[in-house]
């Protein structure tokens, strides 16, 4: 498996809907399954990067990171259903963690559905302890319960 940054947005809209389709028959599905090649576009010029995981030639996962001036956000942590339970999100954010410490960031910042206990406990597992709780709206215009997770970075924590 390789990471790279930069991924295609139309190759990253197929892996996020692929990896959130679980998610198409929710109450409150996630606004992840309206993202389109446009959109990623837009945040693509705003600043927004798309770092990827390939197998062979295959990307299977992706996650989307903003870099600020103070911490790194990272979102649409998406694994393909086929390579979940693998270690691939894991990988996928220790790299962005030295990603961030490489630019001199060393907070890590991320939120996730409240409901999502299995996601809440990889976080945790990995450091991530949660600093908030809100209800947010999301792009669907529907409340959300939502914690955010933040990581202070080490160098010795994220080898």
């Amino acid at each position: 498996m390789k990471i790279e940054m930069n991924i295609e947005p139309a190759k990253a809209v197929k892996v996020i809907h692929q990896a959130f389709k679980r998610y198409e028959t929710d109450p409150q599905p996630s606004s992840a399954l309206n993202e389109t090649t446009e959109s990623i576009i837009t945040e693509v010029k705003q600043g927004t990067e798309i770092i990827g995981v390939y197998d062979n030639d295959e990307l299977i996962a992706l996650v989307k990171c903003v870099l600020n001036d103070e911490f790194m956000y990272f979102s649409r942590l998406s694994v393909l259903p086929t390579h979940q339970g693998k270690g691939v999100a894991t990988n996928l954010v220790k790299y962005l963690e030295r990603y961030a410490m490489q630019n001199n960031i060393f907070v890590s910042i991320c939120k996730v559905r409240k409901n999502e206990k299995n996601n809440i406990a990889l976080y945790s597992k990995m450091g991530y302890k949660i600093v908030k709780e809100e209800i947010i709206i999301n792009k669907n215009g529907d409340e959300i319960p939502t914690v955010t997770m933040q990581k202070n970075l080490q160098i010795h924590n994220i080898m």
